[in-house]
């Protein structure tokens, strides 16, 4: 009788050695090693390209494009590298850089960029989305422009509710574009937003791990600060225009000096004018002007200077070269530029056709010229009044009160009881009541009794605080010798040019 052992040993002792498992893979890995050391990856030299008349072997398009093995480094790890490359595939490689690329997005829309006729990552993204482009037209709100363009309801609201938080809708104006991304079947997926105002800043919706979100972008500016030089011929903007300037630059001119000169009165031809203004830039091309650090104004109303400085956070102005400030308690004209067609005093009155007293001064100027406040004030009455038209009369400080007939309309903030500030636009030049035509009728009292309103001599503004005047100097210093330094063109002007250097302010 045999004798007793366990039964697991009995079991042992019965099973034979079966080289199946590891016999296979040993196979595989002499195989794995025959391709990895002798045969090499695919897209190699021995990948089995295709060779054009016995010679060299044309290999496939991504090993055309791969970089050359670095000498010394190890030629199988290399090609292993490249090929890992290859196994990742090529949906980022064939993107242009200037194209926005899609975001990482969900299985459902995973499945709308596939359905575009292939894998969507190999083409840029105007290839595989449907690509919409839109602009404001007069009088348009962003809304109304998509859906005359054919957007549909779903996404206008969806546009409207992302750009909510970053773009204030009461500044879309004419001209402003719009270019929309759709999905093939018909998913927002990205909306921009360009000012035609601001072509530096744009507001996006994208769509970022399923939701729609809105965003604001600034692109960097160049600015530069640029002498300007000219002799003042004709009009300002004629003479700006000849000197290859934009006339935007004039009514920045104008804002500096509207308190010391009537540029339509006071203005002579030959009279010169000088800047250092900073110029505004995008990618090379001109955008707008910036501030005007220097102004110079060199004629028949003498020389006059005006020099940018901050005095504290949020409060900056223009003052002479003793920091005395240009701003005074009047403007000297409401208007920006107009002519004189009645002055103060006694006339035959063009419709009445009698001698009687003219307490006001006539500015002759288009229907539709904007009017300024010529001062801080309280409105004591804004509308229709007989022969005068439509009327505003306001009241300001020490006893001063102005009025304004034969308007064509008033602004519509401007309403009795209503503060307005100077240079405040509070209406527009027109032809109402009794009037011959298109002009402004303005006329001043001063504690209740009429005066001519060009003859006043006006205190100004606060002055540069003595506190800072020493700053204010250094500051400065450098700026007025490059402004004096900046040549004037040399003709018939040339010899008011020359008289004695001495501002007036």
């Amino acid at each position: 009788m045999e004798p007793f052992r366990p039964q697991r040993a009995r079991r042992a002792q019965g099973k034979k050695f079966k080289p199946g498992w590891p016999l296979l893979v040993g196979i595989l890995l002499l195989v794995n090693g025959y391709l990895f050391f002798i045969r090499g990856l695919p897209g190699g030299e021995k990948s089995g390209g295709e060779k054009l008349d016995g010679g060299t072997p044309v290999l496939p398009p991504a090993a055309a494009m791969r970089p050359a093995e670095p000498a010394g480094a190890s030629v199988p790890f290399e090609r292993f590298k490249s090929a890992l490359g290859e196994m990742r595939g090529v949906a980022g490689i064939r993107l242009p850089a200037n194209e926005p690329a899609p975001k990482a997005s969900r299985s459902t829309e995973r499945f709308d960029l596939e359905a575009a006729a292939g894998v969507a990552g190999l083409r840029a993204l105007a290839d595989w989305c449907h690509k919409l482009e839109g602009r404001l037209e007069q009088n348009e709100s962003l809304s109304f422009a998509m859906q005359r363009e054919g957007v549909e309801p779903a996404i206008r609201d969806a546009v409207v509710a992302g750009l909510r938080s970053v773009l204030d809708f009461r500044r879309c104006r004419e001209g402003d574009g719009f270019t929309l991304w759709k999905t093939p079947r018909g998913k927002l997926l990205r909306f921009s937003y360009q000012p035609a105002r601001q072509p530096e800043v744009t507001y996006l919706v994208e769509r970022r791990e399923g939701k729609l979100l809105g965003r604001r972008e600034v692109e960097r500016l160049e600015v530069s600060i640029e002498p300007i030089a000219i002799q003042v011929e004709g009009s300002l903007y004629q003479s700006l225009e000849a000197a290859g300037e934009r006339p935007a630059l004039v009514m920045l001119i104008v804002d500096i000096f509207a308190w010391d000169i009537d540029f339509y009165t006071d203005t002579r031809r030959g009279d010169f004018i000088r800047l250092l203004v900073e110029k505004h830039r995008l990618d090379g091309k001109f955008l707008r002007y910036g501030r005007i650090l220097a102004a110079e104004y060199r004629g028949f109303v003498g020389v006059h200077r005006a020099f940018h400085f901050t005095v504290s956070e949020g409060q900056d102005g223009y003052f002479d070269e003793d920091g005395g400030s240009l701003r005074k308690a009047f403007l000297k004209s409401p208007l920006k530029f107009v002519r004189i067609t009645s002055g103060y005093g006694q006339r035959v009155h063009p419709i009445l056709g009698y001698s009687a007293m003219h307490a006001g001064i006539d500015f002759g100027a288009p229907a539709g010229t904007p009017i300024w406040a010529p001062a801080d004030g309280t409105v004591l009455f804004a509308g229709y009044k007989g022969a005068n038209g439509n009327l505003i009369m306001l009241r300001h400080a020490n006893g001063y009160e102005t009025a304004f007939a034969h308007l064509q309309a008033i602004a519509r903030e401007v309403r009795p009881g209503g503060r307005v500030r100077q240079k405040q636009v509070i209406g527009w030049v027109g032809n109402t009541g009794m009037s011959t035509g298109p002009h402004l009728h303005y006329a001043m009292r001063k504690n209740g009794a009429l005066i001519n309103p060009l003859t006043q001599k006006f205190p100004p503004a606060d002055p540069v605080p003595p506190a800072r005047l020493a700053e204010y100097r250094k500051t400065i210093a450098p700026i007025l010798e490059r402004l004096k330094s900046i040549p004037l063109p040399l003709d018939a002007g040339a010899a008011r040019a020359a008289e004695p250097d001495k501002a007036s302010g």
